[in-house]
């Protein structure tokens, strides 16, 4: 396996750089944040919510392979980047998944451990290695734990490419929208 199939592994716990996306949009933040709260609603791609400046995004469970806790969502915030603000976030599991998976990886890594050192005290100097399997056999729990969360990532990212997708198309449709002339109706309710 390579070191950064490695990393995306055991990402969940953290967020890596190639997971992150940040986007300028024009307009203040709260506008952008009215005509994402639009958009979002009348999606059918995706769903989310638009609250304190945060955002939250995640693919229609219809359309998505993974579902649950183990769906990917995009947490972000805008950020003010001048007259204008920045959509800065990253692609994650919901906290519950990633909780869940951490007790999982640290149990995994716990039973093993502990049937090692019961094989040890239980050897004796006539043991062999036979009797030492059944002691060893949980040793394939980090492993299998690792194949699961690998799958699981590879499932997840069609629908992190399409909230990457949406929110592209979406921010290249608002900058069209801007550069048509506006009257003072379109100004004060821009999207």
């Amino acid at each position: 396996m390579a070191k950064t199939e490695l990393k995306s592994l055991i990402s969940f716990l953290w967020t890596p750089g190639r997971r992150r996306l940040s986007l300028d949009l024009e307009g203040d933040a709260e506008a952008v944040a009215l005509r994402l709260a639009e958009a979002l609603r009348e999606s059918e791609e995706v769903t989310g919510r638009v609250a304190g400046g945060g955002v939250k995004i995640r693919r229609l469970p219809r359309k998505s392979k993974v579902k649950g806790i183990f769906a990917t969502y995009f947490y972000a915030v805008l950020q003010e980047n001048g007259a204008n603000c920045r959509l800065v976030g990253h692609f994650q599991w919901h906290p519950v998944g990633r909780i869940y998976a951490a007790v999982w990886m640290a149990l995994s890594g716990l039973v093993p451990l502990a049937f090692l050192v019961a094989g040890a005290l239980r050897g004796t100097p006539d043991s062999t290695a036979k009797d030492a399997l059944p002691f060893v056999i949980p040793l394939i729990l980090p492993l299998l734990l690792t194949g699961i969360i690998y799958l699981q990532r590879r499932r997840d990212l069609p629908d992190e490419w399409a909230i990457r997708r949406w929110l592209v198309a979406l921010k290249g449709g608002w900058q069209e929208f801007e550069a048509e002339p506006t009257t003072p109706v379109d100004q004060e309710f821009p999207g």
